[in-house]
């Protein structure tokens, strides 16, 4: 079972990326939350602090507030368990942050990434993912741009959701239907049934959290 456990916030220069920007009131488009929150950083050694965070989708990074309108992210996620916001969990898996949506039988996290279109592309092209972003992206996040509140004028943030489920050892994405069933291969039966009993629509969150909790 995954658990929220130890929490920490290190301000230093190995667990920080030095990019810092001037505050802006816009809506956070490549932001999980509307804005800045207090949450609290748990880490693995048991330390705990708090701060003002968001994830950035765009980057797949945990941003903090390091003083008014300055804006850092968390590095060394590798000593990071957890990281909580406006009582929701994130968890560190690989080079990014998953939610944790529920911790029954069959731990679920929500994935967070998005699509992006350029400034004066069209829809269908200029379009990519934060994995195999383009040049233009590319740089946007290493010159961190991608911190600012707002981005640069033209960019416009398309949101994606992937979700896993933590089984076997491992992360498991369960979009559908049929990818949970291949999951949870000893669920197949009532995979089918609750989904059509409870018409599980896979694009809305709380129908996938309350099948999957419901296994």
């Amino acid at each position: 079972m995954i658990r929220a456990a130890r929490f920490i916030f290190t301000i230093a220069a190995g667990f920080i990326s030095m990019h810092s920007f001037a505050q802006e009131a816009v809506p956070l488009s490549h932001y999980v939350f509307p804005g800045f929150c207090k949450g609290r950083v748990f880490q693995k050694s048991g330390s705990i602090d708090e701060a003002t965070l968001n994830y950035n989708v765009l980057s797949r990074e945990m941003v903090f507030e390091s003083s008014p309108g300055q804006y850092l992210a968390l590095a060394d996620r590798g000593q990071i368990d957890s990281v909580l916001i406006l009582g929701r969990i994130f968890i560190p898996v690989n080079n990014e942050f998953y939610e944790l949506l529920t911790n029954r039988a069959y731990p679920l996290f929500l994935q967070y990434s998005c699509t992006v279109k350029e400034p004066g592309s069209d829809i269908g092209y200029g379009m990519s993912s934060v994995t195999t972003a383009s040049p233009a992206v590319k740089s946007l996040i290493k010159s961190g741009g991608a911190y600012t509140l707002k981005l640069p004028d033209g960019f416009e943030v398309m949101p994606v959701y992937n979700y896993w489920i933590w089984t076997d050892g491992k992360y498991q994405k369960v979009n559908n239907a049929k990818q949970l069933a291949a999951a949870l291969p000893g669920k197949k039966e009532s995979i089918s049934e609750l989904a059509k009993k409870n018409n599980t629509n896979f694009s809305k969150k709380q129908d996938i959290v309350a099948l999957v909790q419901q296994l």
